[in-house]
Parts: C-alpha cells; sequence; structure tokens
C-alpha cells in the first residue's frame, strides 16, 4: 500500500520529535513511501534554516549555503529513499480546486492533489489543516502511529 509522507513529518523527525520518527519508521515497515517535488523543497528548506539557525535566505546572501550541506547532508539521506511522484499540470488543476474548495495554500495543495491524482489513500502529516480535506476526499489522514497499526 502506498502512503504519501508530508514535509511535517520529515521536519520534526529531524527536529528530534519521537512522535514523528516513529509515525515515520512504522509507515516505512508496512508501506511504500512517497513525496513529491514540493515535500522536497520544504525539507530541505526548513533543515537548512535549523541546523544554520539563520534562514535559508540570508544564508544564501551570505553565500553560505554549500557550508551547511556539509553539516546536514546525512539528514537528507533520508529522502534518497522515500519515492518520488512527479507533479503535472493535471495535479495543479486539482490543487486550484483544493485551494478554493478547502481554503489550502498552494503547497498543501499541491501535496493532497498529488495524493488524489496518484490513488494515494494516506497521507502521514502533523498538519491539521489536512483532515477535513482528507476525509472529504477519502484520504485517510494519519498523525498518530496507532492509526498505521490498524492498517
Amino acid at each position: 500500500m502506498k502512503v504519501f509522507v508530508d514535509s511535517s513529518v520529515l521536519v520534526e523527525s529531524f527536529k528530534g520529535n519521537k512522535e514523528a520518527r516513529d509515525l515515520l519508521l512504522e509507515a516505512n515497515k508496512k508501506f511504500i513511501l512517497y513525496k513529491n517535488s514540493i515535500v522536497f523543497s520544504e525539507v530541505v528548506y526548513k533543515v537548512i534554516g535549523l541546523y544554520a539557525g539563520k534562514s535559508p535566505f540570508t544564508l544564501k546572501k551570505q553565500k553560505k549555503i554549500e557550508n551547511i550541506f556539509k553539516e546536514i547532508n546525512e539528514h537528507l539521506e533520508l529522502l534518497k529513499f522515500i519515492n518520488t511522484l512527479p507533479l503535472n499540470s493535471k495535479i495543479e488543476l486539482i490543487a486550484l480546486e483544493f485551494m478554493e474548495k478547502y481554503n489550502l495554500l498552494p503547497n498543501d495543495a499541491l501535496i493532497l492533489a498529488t495524493c488524489k491524482y496518484h490513488d494515494i489513500k494516506f497521507l502521514l502529516s502533523l498538519d491539521e489543516d489536512f483532515e477535513k480535506p482528507c476525509q472529504q476526499e477519502g484520504i485517510n489522514f494519519v498523525n498518530k502511529v496507532e492509526k498505521l497499526q490498524k492498517e
């Protein structure tokens, strides 16, 4: 079975959140994990900021992005083990509908639209903004290990 992993789970796991880490580990045992380029971008951006203690934009201006990658590269290895689903114009159109229908921001709408388009029935996320839209779209919102253990 396929599970889409939202950036919130990955970022919180990197921050040491045990619940997020356990959720990711449990999902990896039972399911095939997926992400899209939006999740990749959000995770890399947030991890750069976390480990540098500065905004990624500040690091870019200071030409220090390269330096921080030496520190965070091992953390980003996890992204390589999560399959990447492509975005396309159909997903973008679905995302626009979801933005209007569920009051979602573009990245969240693209994540939900990717799940819908690729018929992924489980969204692993700690972002409560997904709960109602997932329910409406027939996607299981999973934010606790217990919900995965029932599957």
